[in-house]
């Protein structure tokens, strides 16, 4: 069986730079030639019928579940099953740390919201705003659902592909209906992405044993 913590070495050691640097290229390609022409796209087909199912998983983007519940998880296991409680702590900690982490630069950035584009005709970064509407960038439902389905990938290997895939379906999710743009969630799931790394890198040290 593959080590479990030879994916947090691979990146975290190794490659973490090299992912970045792939992300950071693939951010700036879909800014200036993808986000638009995807948006454009996709907006006519708002709120019709075969949205449906898509509005349904792009709720499984948000942290509030996973942290409630993971925390009941915590509190129950914490002194009866120690394993359980260090996966109950790794879904908790990567939600909360990445929730916190992906509202900076949200702020910093000030990026437009694709309602603006509609709206308004507002596109691109306007820096340090307030505004709930100026905070596409990075997607928080992508950092969330990177963070929380790669650690569900990381604990339960067996699955690991097909937890990790429905990170991927979530974060697009956003996409499809048009509520971020596709580099929003690009950095967004690099965002949760590395944070679970870290995370369980420092839950399970080398050597220990996580998950199932």
């Amino acid at each position: 069986m593959i080590k479990k913590n030879l994916l947090c070495d691979i990146v975290i050691q190794k490659h973490w730079y090299l992912l970045t640097l792939v992300i950071a290229i693939l951010s700036v390609i879909s800014y200036l030639y993808l986000d638009l022409p995807l948006y454009e796209f996709l907006y006519p087909y708002r709120g019709t019928p075969a949205f449906y199912p898509i509005d349904l998983l792009t709720d499984l983007g948000k942290s509030t579940w996973y942290i409630i519940i993971s925390l009941i998880l915590f509190v129950i296991w914490r002194n009866k099953n120690p394993k359980r409680s260090d996966m109950a702590l790794l879904v908790l900690s990567t939600t909360i740390v990445s929730g916190i982490l992906v509202n900076i630069p949200k702020v910093i950035f000030g990026r437009a919201r694709p309602q603006l584009l509609a709206d308004e005709n507002l596109y691109g970064f306007f820096w340090f705003k307030l505004d709930v509407l100026y905070r596409s960038f990075p997607s928080g439902h992508a950092t969330t659902a990177m963070a929380v389905w790669l650690a569900f990938a990381l604990l339960f290997p067996r699955y690991r592909n097909w937890l990790i895939a429905i990170g991927i379906l979530i974060a697009l999710s956003r996409v499809i209906l048009t509520q971020h743009y596709l580099s929003d969630i690009l950095v967004g799931g690099w965002l949760g992405m590395m944070t679970t790394l870290i995370l369980y890198h420092i839950i399970y040290p080398k050597g220990s044993t996580g998950g199932n």
